[in-house]
């Protein structure tokens, strides 16, 4: 029991560093990406970057809220693969969130996209990768300083041109 419990601390661990550390950074290449029409190859916009339009306290809380709810999910893979079945490796997640102003309201879409794999028999190391890449999706509002879940979490699968689809799982 103690390996699993490190791995999902170690999971977290991550997941909230790749929320934290970068944090600034990824928000603005996010909002280039959005807003500038040439693309990521192509030449940027002209002028200061802008800033990430999410107050800093109400960024942390999403972390934390995101953290603390992809926990579950973690754990879910990572029974997944002691059982021999085919899982996705959270632990080594991308991560990518997407603020939009709704309604007078700041809503999140934050996904977290990993490879799948199929589990070694030994049951040692990842196993073999099946080619396919899944995203778990959660959506926020910001209400007052409160995020509140919009919709419940899902998988999506990424098609070979790297769009989610969505998936039931």
């Amino acid at each position: 029991m103690a390996p699993k419990a490190w791995t999902n601390l170690a999971a977290a661990g991550l997941i909230v560093a790749a929320v934290l550390a970068p944090y600034r950074a990824r928000a603005i290449e996010v909002k280039k990406d959005l807003y500038n029409n040439s693309g990521p190859a192509g030449p940027s916009a002209s002028g200061p970057a802008k800033e990430n339009p999410i107050p800093k306290a109400a960024a942390q809380q999403l972390s934390d809220t995101i953290a603390s709810e992809s926990d579950s999910y973690l754990s879910d893979e990572s029974e997944k693969k002691s059982s021999g079945k085919t899982y996705v490796d959270l632990e080594h997640a991308k991560f990518l969130y997407l603020p939009t102003m709704k309604a007078g309201h700041w809503t999140v879409i934050a996904k977290l996209q990993a490879a799948e794999y199929t589990p070694s028999k030994s049951g040692e190391g990842k196993g073999k990768p099946t080619g396919k890449q899944k995203i778990l999706v959660f959506n926020y509002r910001l209400d007052g300083s409160k995020w509140t879940e919009v919709d419940q979490p899902k998988w999506e699968d990424v098609d070979a041109g790297g769009t989610a689809a969505a998936a039931n799982k």
